[in-house]
């Protein structure tokens, strides 16, 4: 008789599903918040780490064990996916780099008066715009330039990009992540001087920046924002020494865009998650921590309540 192999859920395939669907639920009303007061780079920032806690969910559900026999290919799925994973790191960095951007002006004083005119105002849209979404579209367009195969599938972590060793990508690709949090850090010690230098004018700086912004929102924003890039940026300048690290070869269209070039690769991985995938996850619980347990979101949920309850409660009269 021949022997039969069981697969077992590693505890990484069970807990995976599970904090992300939470983080996808406890991101939600920072969403909220931020699209009621027009906060274009931090409705972005929490688009995208809910997007990549939605793939982790997925992903962690399709291909949750090393039984590479009985595994779906991926096809359709993954080709959307692979795609998104750079705009998703792309982006939220872009959205760092933008949240930081926006608060060193909102207190920047010899700019307040030309912050106000209507074509300032158009400007800056396009700029966190371009920055949020346009970049992270363009590194998706000019990926399959450099896409060594189809995909990867990994077990749990599922869908993964390809990308061939050699230099256009580094420029084309894993560049853009590391530069936006880079900038990022740039604005934010720009933030920390001028909070010092207009230590005592600061709450009437921001009341005549007109910026939705007071003492409290902007210091929550900031420590959120220093804390991602506190994180995101080691991580991003290691993932590119990382992929520096490995020899490079001359790049060949025909040879990278060949007959293999639609080759799934399957790997298991012994039950292991990429670490990039927890991340993720923490970053909803992070986006929670900050703006789901203020003052303004407490404000949020009542009048949620006081809007949901009457409704059931008709409901109930009806069924009666």
């Amino acid at each position: 008789m021949e022997s039969v192999t069981h697969f077992h859920r590693s505890p990484g395939a069970i807990l995976l599903p599970i904090l992300a669907t939470l983080s996808i639920v406890l991101a939600m009303p920072p969403f909220a918040w931020h699209l009621k007061n027009r906060n274009v780079a931090a409705c972005s920032l929490i688009f995208w780490v809910t997007l990549a806690n939605f793939f982790a969910f997925v992903n962690s559900l399709i291909w949750p064990t090393d039984d590479v026999e009985h595994w779906w290919s991926g096809v359709g799925l993954c080709d959307v996916e692979v795609k998104l994973t750079w705009a998703f790191s792309i982006g939220a960095s872009g959205s760092l780099a933008c949240i930081m951007r926006n608060l060193a002006r909102a207190i920047d004083i010899d700019r307040h008066a030309v912050l106000h005119s209507k074509a300032q105002r158009r400007r800056q849209a396009l700029v966190d715009a371009g920055w949020c979404f346009a970049c992270p579209v363009f590194v998706m367009a000019i990926d399959y330039l450099v896409q060594s195969n189809r995909f990867y599938i990994f077990t749990i972590s599922g869908c993964t990009p390809a990308i061939d060793n050699s230099w256009p990508p580094v420029f084309l690709v894993f560049l853009w992540a590391p530069l936006f949090c880079l900038v990022g850090s740039c604005y934010c010690v720009l933030v920390l001087i001028r909070l010092h230098k207009y230590r005592r004018q600061f709450a009437a700086i921001l009341v005549s920046s007109h910026s939705n912004l007071n003492k409290n929102r902007f210091l929550r924003l900031f420590w959120m924002a220093l804390i991602l890039l506190l994180v995101l940026l080691p991580l991003q300048v290691y993932i590119l020494c990382v992929n520096l690290s490995y020899p490079r070869h001359a790049f060949s269209w025909s040879t990278l865009h060949g007959p293999h070039w639609g080759d799934i690769v399957k790997v298991p991985t012994g039950g292991r998650v990429a670490f990039d995938r927890w991340i993720r996850v923490s970053c909803g619980f992070l986006l929670f921590l900050f703006f789901g347990l203020g003052h303004e979101a407490m404000q949020m949920y009542r009048k949620w309540l006081t809007h949901a309850l009457p409704a059931r409660a008709v409901a109930g009269s009806g069924a009666n």
